[in-house]
This record gives structure tokens, sequence and C-alpha cells, in this order.
């Protein structure tokens, strides 16, 4: 719930802040430069900040180093030029609130402690202070640049939820469930098993006349065991998650899998796992829910809007829940033979 509510924003001061951040942008030399794609969507990305400029060949699926595609948005990641004690501008926006951890979001403007996001057309300004933002564990779980690319996406076709696709013969499913649902196990060992390979926690989703397409956004699985039989560029072991940081070879990557169904695993005591059907509009009102969260850095304003996203991405999909067993290999196997089997090719 919003703590302080805040009025009377001195455009000028806005404006001084947006001049300084363009000067610094244009007279620096990034360490990155190029477009990122985020499923269907580019973004095009100058970095000053090290420690994100030398993950992003790495971690993103897709880039374009040194290319500047001409629809996409633009990002600006930049060292602050700022003291820490900057006073924060005022907003003009009278729906705009201070939340309970410290975060300011406004329509232009998104202040996260020490990190300032300023928003004019489709060009978007980011300072980090200082580079302890590497404590964020990589990349793809980096709370900030995840969140932001959420706001960014909003006005366009592409919409990253957070879940897990394989598929076999360009035919998938959407792996759903919040965090530690097993959604990077099941994923990760169906990839180890010869299935084609979206993600394991976050997706990008788009409408292709009635059918909803997948594509990877990161190239990683974050796991806390062995996966046999897949092609790894590196493994990270973070200092602050349990999880090991697994970066694959692009070559085990699929894009443009069609989503056929969405399964919710739930975790059960059963001897063997089942999947079978369930309703839909409890496990959709739950991503919602975790959309809207993420979407802009703190909870959405836009709650309506992007429940009716989310709907009308998987409205017409057919929904399970599989109740897991103890055994992966089983698990794992029942998500391969309800593929293979083509049940999804009849939902």
């Amino acid at each position: 719930m919003p703590t302080n509510y805040i009025k009377n924003f001195n455009k000028d001061e806005f404006q001084k802040i947006l001049d300084v951040f363009e000067v610094v942008a244009h007279e620096k030399k990034p360490l990155w430069a190029g477009t990122v794609y985020i499923g269907k969507q580019p973004i095009y990305i100058e970095c000053h900040v090290k420690w994100m400029a030398d993950k992003i060949d790495s971690f993103f699926t897709n880039t374009l180093p040194g290319e500047h595609i001409q629809n996409a948005i633009k990002l600006y990641v930049l060292k602050s030029t700022f003291p820490v004690d900057m006073p924060v501008p005022k907003q003009f926006e009278p729906d705009v609130y201070f939340t309970n951890d410290d975060i300011l979001r406004v329509p232009d403007m998104i202040v996260h402690k020490h990190c300032i996001l300023l928003n004019t057309n489709d060009t978007f300004y980011m300072n980090v202070d200082h580079d302890d933002l590497n404590n964020f564990y990589h990349l793809g779980e980096n709370h900030l640049l995840m969140r932001l690319f959420y706001y960014m996406l909003q006005n366009t076709p592409t919409t990253v939820i957070h879940g897990a696709v394989v598929g076999y013969k360009n035919n998938g499913v959407l792996i759903t469930g919040l965090s530690g649902a097993g959604k990077s196990t099941l994923s990760a060992f169906c990839l180890s098993k010869g299935l084609q390979f979206i993600g394991d926690d976050r997706v990008a989703l788009h409408k292709e006349n009635t059918s909803t397409i997948a594509n990877p956004v990161y190239s990683t699985i974050s796991v806390n065991t062995d996966i046999p039989n897949i092609k790894a560029i590196n493994i990270i072991h973070p200092k602050y998650s349990s999880k090991d940081i697994i970066i694959l070879d692009k070559s085990q990557l699929s894009q443009n899998i069609k989503i056929k169904a969405v399964i919710e695993p739930i975790k059960t005591n059963c001897e063997h796992p089942i999947i079978i059907p369930t309703r839909k509009n409890p496990i959709i009102t739950r991503i919602c829910k975790d959309y809207s969260h993420l979407s802009i850095l703190s909870r959405s304003t836009q709650l309506i809007a992007d429940y009716k996203r989310i709907f009308g991405l998987l409205c017409n999909i057919d929904f399970y829940k599989m109740q897991l067993s103890d055994s992966i290999d089983d698990n794992v196997t029942e998500i391969i033979n309800f593929i293979k089997q083509q049940r999804v090719e009849n939902v």
C-alpha cells in the first residue's frame, strides 16, 4: 500500500536531470552497445557499467553488438553523476506514491534507492551508482533490469512472463508456477532428454493470428542439481544463491514455439506423476498477479490492462495440473510423453 502521496512536480527540475543524462550518454563511449531482442521487440542498449556490459553477449539469446535497429526502444545504462542524497524531484501526476520499500514509481521516472530511470518517448535513462548491484547474482535475475524490461515492453506486442517453455516439433507447453514449483528442474531435464527449450524462468510471448508463440529471453538455466547432456559454455556459482547459473550454448535454444498447453506442477506424495485437466481462470489470475507485481518494480498501476494482456495470450489454451512424484525422471518422462504423444496437438 502507498505510504506517501506526492504532487507538485517541478518540470524544469526534471528536464535538468534529463539533460545531464543525455550529455553523459552521448559524450562517453559505452562499454557495450547494440540491440537486444526480448522476444520480437528490439531494445537498443548503451551500457557504461562494466559488470553488466561483460554479461550482455552471453546472457541474452539474441544480440546484435553495435547495431541500432530503427524501431528499437533505447536504453542508456550509466554510472551516476549525482550524489546519493540528491533530492528526488516531485511528479505532476496526482496518483504518484512512495511504496514501503523505498521505490518511487511514476509514469516518467522510477527511483529505486540509488538507481534512477527516466523515460521520454521511447528513450530510457538508467543510472547505477556503484557496482554493488552485481550482488543480483546474474543478469537474468537482476530484478531491477528485468522489471525495467517489463516496464519498457508494456506498449509493445511482446509480454515477458514468469514461466518455462519446452516443446517438440515446434509445439510446446508453458510450465507455470511460483518460485520453487519445479519449473527450472523440469525444463532443464526435458532439454537434457532432447526436447526443444525456450527458457526456465522468463519467456517472451506474443500472438500470431490465434496462436501464442514463445521465444527465449536469456541463455541461462538456474538449477541446484546437475543436469546431464546439455552444452554449457560456463557455469556460475553465485555468492547469494544456492542455484548454479548455467550459460547454455545458444545452439541449445529454440525459437518460435507454439504454446499448446499450460501445465502447473504441484508437489505431492503420489507414486506416479499424472497430468490432468484443470480450470484455467485461477491459474491465469495467479500468472497475472505475478506479472503485475514484477512489471514496474512494485505493484502495477494497470491491473486491468495487465489481466487483459495475459488473458488474451492464454485464453484459447487448455490448462493442466501435474501432480509430481518424488522421481525427477518419472516427472520428466510424463511431460515428454504428454508432448510427444500429440496430446497437445488436439487441444
